[in-house]
């Protein structure tokens, strides 16, 4: 996986490899308000991969404002966002998150959060990526690579927050659910303690103590039972 700091918080923006030159895009956030707009669609058009999805981890301001370059470029290819977070991407992002940004003092940012593309998929969780992403337009070797990963519902830093989970691989994407020797803030609008610290508990019960961790901020690749 290919580690990618995007945005005005340096998100992890991930390039997963999937089979052939296909790979997904997790958390796009590259963006003109700190000049890096152009930073993954210059990586992968240089690394002569191209998308087969770009997935969200959560809809916070900091790992979306990148969605319009992405989907400028390659406009056949989805956007995923979980639906409880779909109201906070696209069109109505400036005004979902103004009073966020404002909370944290930075309501300068809302510039950057105009004119963004509106999901394609709102998933529930649960689903696999195939499922989701997959079918005619992809060999059966990309579409294999996709029915490897498994999305999870992770509520308590956003409502809609979902990991990204590879059982073969033992990988989990984490966003801002779990970072290393912590977890996501959940004092944001729609966050809540009692809901992170559910989820928390239920990725510590279902998956391997070795599954590698790729959160959406700083540190990255820890084993999960690292932190519980």
């Amino acid at each position: 996986m290919k580690n990618i700091l995007t945005g005005p918080f340096q998100v992890n923006t991930w390039i997963i490899p999937l089979a052939e030159n296909k790979v997904l895009v997790v958390d796009p956030a590259a963006c003109s308000y700190i000049r890096d707009t152009l930073k993954i669609v210059s990586y992968l058009t240089e690394a002569s991969l191209e998308p087969a999805g770009f997935l969200l981890t959560h809809g916070h301001f900091d790992h979306i404002t990148g969605t319009a370059v992405v989907k400028e470029r390659w406009q056949n290819v989805k956007l995923v966002c979980h639906e409880d977070d779909c109201f906070m991407i696209g069109k109505n992002a400036a005004s979902a998150q103004a009073a966020e940004l404002s909370m944290m003092g930075l309501s300068g940012l809302g510039a950057a959060l105009e004119g963004l593309p509106d999901a394609d998929v709102c998933v529930k969780g649960g689903e696999t990526l195939d499922s989701v992403l997959g079918g005619n337009m992809f060999s059966a070797a990309v579409n294999k690579a996709l029915s490897q990963w498994k999305i999870i519902h992770t509520p308590g830093h956003s409502p809609g927050s979902v990991c990204y989970y590879n059982a073969a691989e033992k990988l989990l994407v984490s966003g801002d659910t779990v970072f290393y020797h912590s977890y996501g803030r959940t004092d944001l609008p729609g966050g809540s303690d009692a809901q992170i610290v559910k989820s928390l508990s239920m990725l510590a019960k279902t998956l391997p103590p070795d599954t590698l961790v790729y959160p959406g901020h700083d540190y990255f690749g820890f084993a999960l039972g690292d932190n519980f």
